[in-house]
């Protein structure tokens, strides 16, 4: 049996009666069985075993459900998920999540990202035996280390001290940005802009002002530290779209077919960082300067400090 978890807020210009007939239109057009017992509720068989599929608007959400249903060699159980795709537009907000990625899939089908999960070369690999991760696998803790590594000596500051909160910090040009949680952007564009290249050109020699940069650069910071350090700050546009519905997707085949998300390891963080920021444009033109010592990556608990 797969697990199902539905949610959403409803946009104020849709009342619970145009949610219902979207969903009898749906019903009606895959010959699925629907009952209104009342003016917000919609009960779906979708003719398979299940806990009963019931879809209620209350003051103006849809309300949260988790429901257990049967997978079945003929995919009727595919038809729940394309009818959670097909008005998923009625919301604000919207939260589908299941145990087996069958939503992940749906979404990828009709929305696909043209970006490939890349494999790690040797010296990408390498940066593993210089993070110790021994107390922390936290993706976000992960991430932070994988940068400091590459930035602990750069920018103005003098006082370069390994795993320090403060001195890292000071590599943050904007200072507007070093307060939780525009630190964590400023965390990802500093990286950026000190030690890669946007399609061919070092970021650092490139106008500010540059629109095609600005709009990667926000993509990069919005979609990693929402997908890898898990601070949510929203969709900014169709890149940060694109990177988050490819995370979604191979998190979940990770899960799959390896038990674990694609968050959950170093080699998934960094193939998934490194694949985006390609997709975006960006390509690290520096290599990373490892201390003597192995970096442990739990000293970068960013949540402690918000």
């Amino acid at each position: 049996m797969n697990t199902v978890f539905y949610y959403g807020k409803i946009k104020k210009k849709y009342s619970p009666s145009d949610f219902q007939n979207a969903v009898k239109a749906f019903a009606d057009e895959h010959g699925l069985e629907v009952q209104c017992p009342d003016e917000n509720t919609i009960n779906v068989d979708f003719g398979v075993k299940s806990e009963g599929f019931a879809f209620i608007i209350e003051n103006g959400c849809l309300k949260k459900q988790t429901v257990k249903h049967e997978t079945d060699e003929n995919g009727k159980c595919l038809l729940i998920y394309e009818l959670l795709y097909s008005f998923r537009t009625f919301f604000t907000v919207f939260e589908v999540f299941d145990d087996f990625g069958i939503w992940a899939d749906i979404c990828y089908k009709h929305e696909p990202v043209q970006i490939t999960l890349r494999q790690l070369n040797d010296n990408e690999k390498q940066m593993e035996e210089h993070l110790d991760l021994s107390r922390c696998n936290d993706s976000c803790q992960i991430l932070l280390g994988m940068i400091e590594m590459f930035i602990w000596d750069k920018g103005d500051s003098k006082d370069e001290v390994i795993g320090d909160w403060n001195t890292m910090i000071k590599k943050i040009r904007d200072k507007n940005r070093r307060v939780a949680p525009l630190w964590l952007y400023g965390m990802v564009n500093a990286w950026i802009y000190f030690c890669m290249d946007f399609k061919g050109k070092p970021v650092s020699d490139l106008p500010a002002n540059d629109k095609k940069l600005s709009a990667a650069i926000t993509a990069a910071e919005f979609g990693l530290t929402a997908n890898i350090m898990h601070c949510w700050g929203g969709i900014t546009g169709k890149f940060e779209k694109d990177i988050t519905v490819f995370f979604k997707y191979e998190d979940q085949k990770s899960k799959r077919e390896n038990g674990r998300g694609l968050d959950e390891s170093f080699e998934g963080v960094y193939r998934y960082v490194l694949s985006s920021l390609e997709y975006l444009g960006f390509t690290i033109n520096a290599e990373p300067n490892y201390p003597l010592n192995k970096l442990d990556v739990s000293c970068f608990d960013y949540y402690s400090l918000v």
